[in-house]
């Protein structure tokens, strides 16, 4: 047991470190423990030969000490790869939201303007839900304090598409703009995609054939 032990603190803690490996598959991880139980089995096997009092059959006594390695060391083992495997989980998350946080923060504000290039309202971009076509209007729907707000707007859905060059907000239907990275759900449909958005899922926006090569650029974005 206590050789046993010593070989799992040599080959993770040194042997490791001596040939930088940092990280481990579970392909890789399983022939290293391989590699490991090959070694001890050895060194058993060679202890238990110079023992005066050996009368056992030589593979038979290194295949039983390789087994007898294996069950010992086979349940840490599988603490330690499940160990590393929610410590990784875990940390993927932290990139992942780290990451979309300091996007976030880079996302210039969003400037709109009436059709007299007059400016009515200005919104930090992930706070733009969506825009929807009021007649000679257009409706805006943003996050104010948390809270979900509308604005309207005397201009054009047209006029307006290119404030979004460069952001998440992208024209998805002759009568919405909408901010993909408020989508909740987006369904396959016939003649498109139909999306829910994580504040207002009670509302179904469309996203017609026309738009979908551009919905799709956007909404693969990591």
């Amino acid at each position: 047991m206590t050789l046993a032990f010593v070989v799992l603190l040599l080959s993770q803690f040194v042997v490791r470190v001596l040939l930088k490996l940092n990280s481990f598959t579970i392909v890789s991880l399983f022939f290293w423990f391989l590699l490991e139980a090959v070694f001890v089995a050895s060194v058993w096997f060679v202890f238990e030969v110079l023992d005066q009092d050996f009368t056992g059959n030589l593979i038979t006594v290194w295949f039983d000490n390789l087994l007898a390695y294996v069950l010992i060391m086979l349940p840490p083992y599988f603490l330690y790869v499940s160990f590393i495997h929610i410590k990784d989980v875990i940390k993927n998350l932290e990139n992942e939201n780290s990451t979309h946080k300091s996007v976030e923060k880079n996302l210039p504000d969003i400037t709109l303007k009436d059709e007299n290039e007059i400016i009515k309202l200005v919104l930090k971009t992930e706070n733009l839900l969506f825009i929807q076509s009021a007649d000679n209007y257009v409706e805006i729907n943003f996050l104010e304090n948390g809270v979900l707000s509308k604005s309207l707007l005397r201009n054009s859905i047209k006029k307006l598409e290119p404030t979004f060059i460069n952001t998440p907000i992208i024209r998805c239907h002759r009568s919405f703009i909408v901010n993909t990275n408020n989508i909740e759900l987006a369904k396959k449909t016939a003649s498109g995609f139909n999306l829910k958005l994580n504040q207002v899922s009670e509302l179904i926006i469309p996203v017609s054939k026309s738009y979908i090569s551009e919905f799709n650029k956007c909404s693969t974005k990591p």
